[in-house]
């Protein structure tokens, strides 16, 4: 959440569009922020999530800051700003302290943090996020057992261990973000990985407690974010995304890219099953003189397919995690790939998991009915909500901490 005076900036640099939004906290409704200001337009100098070109890029992010002024007339500086780099690295840790006193201290929390983000890092590259995951107290050296805690501050212990999710980038990666921002006389305020932006407005902490995985498919790339236990634990970003679905269509029908988009776009399905009846639809192809017809069936399938194997990718990634049973809410699906017609179907059908198409929580973000409900706002919305959660360095009350401790002793004596 980049806050520029009284108001925040999100700015979703992607493979085919750039956006930007502003928002103010609501005067209605206590925590909730209100959309006041938005401009979107075309990308220009990304390459499958990467900046390849940053002069292109700050053009094109000028020209959406100018729809951005002209939406409502304010003037802005510093962005929250997004990273979908292929080549990330994501990590979970743990570092471990030992408690001096007895008591847990907000010093010991931060310590046990600096020892989970201690990662060593070659010289090209750089941590962009490092979000804690869990606390543990008391962690058995031999059964690897202890008590998960969420706030640790005050509570009585000998040891305290933090469990983080760390994202690592190249600095190539963050340096044309930074530059291309810069270029564009903006700051930036924070880069936050893409799927965990679009978390943010998506996902309930209910979904987050009982395993969930929010599904991303942009245009260049599709991000995924995995949510156990109430924190995230998983993410990967896969090169396969909406603009791979149009490449398959252009090489199946000798096409261009922009004409087999057209075809998506107009007459697109993600499930042949779906299809009423077949029909012939005109096309261009490439070097043709004449137009040409293909049929509706044909065009559907190439779809479908190119969805699946986009939906085995994804699959194998979280079964050689071993997370592909561990998620009760299933997954949510989001980004402009998601929008094709029974997309939502397909996925159900592949994962047979529970899987819907994601709803933006109102109470938490509104103003623009466009905007909330068309997912490829998604990454954008997010970034106006992100911000790094420190509830963990509240103290229980005394109170709280002792009738915690009772629980905590009273679990372990009917174990």
């Amino acid at each position: 959440m980049a806050a520029d005076n009284n108001f925040f900036v999100s700015l979703d640099i992607g493979s085919s569009k750039i956006v930007i939004l502003l928002a103010e906290k609501s005067k209605e409704i206590e925590g909730q922020l209100k959309i006041f200001g938005h401009g979107i337009g075309p990308s220009a100098g990304v390459k499958k999530g990467l900046i390849v070109d940053s002069e292109k890029t700050s053009q094109a992010i000028n020209a959406v800051v100018e729809k951005a002024y002209s939406s409502c007339n304010t003037k802005f500086f510093n962005v929250s700003v997004n990273i979908s780099d292929p080549h990330l690295t994501i990590i979970n840790r743990k570092g471990q302290v030992l408690i001096a006193d007895s008591v847990i201290t907000e010093k010991d929390v931060e310590l046990a943090l600096k020892s989970a983000k201690a990662v060593a890092t070659s010289t090209n590259k750089q941590v962009i996020n490092s979000v804690p995951n869990s606390f543990i107290i008391d962690k058995d050296p031999i059964t690897h057992r202890g008590v998960e805690v969420d706030k640790p501050v005050g509570l009585e212990a000998k040891t305290l261990e933090a469990n983080m999710h760390i994202v690592i980038a190249s600095n190539q990666a963050v340096g044309s973000i930074e530059k291309s921002i810069r270029k564009s006389n903006l700051g930036t305020s924070m880069i936050v990985l893409n799927s965990m932006a679009s978390s943010e407005p998506y996902l309930s902490q209910d979904e987050k407690d009982n395993g969930v995985c929010l599904v991303d498919i942009g245009s260049g790339v599709t991000n995924i974010s995995v949510f156990t236990n109430g924190g995230i634990t998983h993410s990967a970003i896969f090169k396969s995304a909406g603009d791979q679905i149009t490449e398959e269509i252009a090489y199946a029908f000798n096409t261009s890219f922009d004409e087999a988009e057209r075809l998506k776009i107009q007459y697109g399905d993600a499930q042949v099953k779906s299809l009423r009846e077949d029909q012939l639809i005109k096309f261009k192809p490439i070097g043709g003189l004449e137009e040409c017809y293909l049929s509706s069936h044909s065009l559907v399938e190439v779809i479908e397919q190119a969805y699946l194997d986009l939906f085995s990718l994804i699959k194998q990634n979280l079964k050689s995690k071993k997370l592909d049973r561990s998620l009760k809410s299933g997954y949510v699906l989001t980004g402009a790939g998601s929008k094709i017609q029974g997309c939502d179907e397909l996925f159900l059908r592949s994962f047979r998991v529970r899987s819907k198409l994601g709803q933006v929580d109102t109470g938490k973000i509104d103003g623009n009915e466009m905007i909330i409900s068309d997912p490829t706002y998604a990454c954008a919305l997010g970034l106006l909500l992100y911000e790094p959660d420190e509830s963990y360095l509240e103290e229980l009350q005394p109170d709280n901490a002792v009738g915690f401790m009772g629980k905590i002793k009273g679990s372990l004596f009917k174990f």
